[in-house]
């Protein structure tokens, strides 16, 4: 802030210059202080190409996110190229609040720490600030994970913050970033339902098959039309071996599956189904 005025930082590809403008007229307007770039190489400020120019730039730019409370990113359509993910993972390291144009997925804790070596490997931070991202990248790792263990409960979790589960199951996949809140972004998806069904029978193959037929005769079409299912099977005893019968009943959706032991004298088999239309 500088004299009570947020300071904001536009980054994003030279080709959207129009936008640019736009954009750093409405946020002035909206009585902020806006640092844009000095010249549009995609959009005939051809100098920009001449050596040792391009890496100035970059350079300054990252100045320019030093100095701003927050980046707004310029990401028409959906595009941010390298050196705009870059400048996001250093706007994310250094801290500072991230916005976008339009609404996309964001980049994981593994995409910003890879966007940062590749600033290390150019120069362009320093040995101290990317031993330090490293270390940060750890504690937000862990940290993530520990959110995300500590909605697990009895059977098979405290529901108190279904994203927070369902993207750290996810996570732990590699398959998606760790915001929690932006699931829906994510997948750009209308909801987020969960399901959880209890197996009947007197032993695991007769419970499963319950299970399974649950399964075929009530869920079945909305599983189909899903972009992302998680599947959780529970029991007093390891489960995981009859996963396979579980997913023929799933053959092509993309699933993530996983098991669990229930730590209670409940002997019953549970399973819950989080999916994303």
């Amino acid at each position: 802030m500088i004299n009570g005025f947020k300071v904001i930082t536009l980054c994003g590809s030279t080709r959207f210059k129009d936008e640019f403008l736009e954009a750093q007229k409405r946020l002035t307007l909206e009585g902020n202080i806006v640092i844009s770039v000095g010249l549009f190489g995609h959009s005939g400020d051809d100098v920009v190409w001449t050596e040792g120019v391009k890496d100035m730039l970059d350079r300054q730019h990252l100045a320019k996110i030093n100095l701003a409370d927050e980046i707004y990113v310029i990401n028409v359509g959906g595009y941010i190229g390298d050196s705009t993910r870059r400048e996001i993972a250093y706007a994310d390291y250094r801290g500072k609040s991230i916005t976008y144009l339009e609404s996309c997925i964001k980049p994981s804790l593994y995409d910003n720490y890879d966007a940062l070596g590749e600033l290390y490997d150019a120069k362009r931070i320093s040995d101290e600030d990317f031993e330090q991202a490293g270390r940060d990248f750890d504690k937000k790792r862990k940290a993530a994970f520990e959110e995300y263990n500590a909605c697990q409960g009895p059977w098979p979790y405290q529901w108190k913050n279904v994203d927070a589960v369902v993207c750290g199951i996810l996570q732990q996949h590699g398959l998606v970033s760790i915001d929690y809140h932006d699931i829906k972004d994510l997948y750009d998806a209308d909801s987020v339902n969960e399901v959880r069904i209890k197996g009947k029978g007197a032993n695991d193959e007769e419970q499963i098959q319950s299970i399974i037929d649950d399964i075929r005769n009530e869920y079945q079409a909305q599983l189909r039309s899903s972009k992302k299912v998680v599947v959780t099977l529970c029991g007093s005893s390891d489960p995981s071996g009859l996963l396979e019968k579980l997913s023929d009943c799933m053959d092509g959706l993309n699933v993530v599956w996983q098991t669990r032991n229930l730590h209670t004298d409940e002997k019953d088999m549970e399973l819950s189904l989080v999916y994303v239309l």
